[in-house]
Parts: C-alpha cells; sequence; structure tokens
C-alpha cells in the first residue's frame, strides 16, 4: 500500500491512498489530519 501527502505551508493538503486497506490505517490518517487541523488553528489564534 503507498500513502502520499501533498501539501504547502499556505493551501490545502491532500493524503491519497493508492489501494484498499483496513480500516486502522484510515483511522490512523484521519488522526494525523485531526492533530495537523488542531495545530495550524493553534498557531493561527496566537498569532491575533
Amino acid at each position: 500500500m503507498d500513502i502520499g501527502i501533498i501539501g504547502g505551508a499556505d493551501g490545502p493538503t491532500s493524503v491519497f491512498v493508492s489501494t484498499s486497506s483496513d480500516l486502522w490505517i484510515y483511522a490512523a490518517i484521519a488522526a494525523v489530519v485531526v492533530i495537523v487541523a488542531v495545530v495550524l488553528i493553534i498557531k493561527k489564534r496566537r498569532k491575533k
């Protein structure tokens, strides 16, 4: 299975999975996306 993450510092991020897998892999990817979103929100609030 191949996973690709494409994104930039100022734009959206996409996660691509090339094959089907077990549910735990999707849960892990979702957890990473949520963690990144929370970190970005915290950084944005600190700038104000």
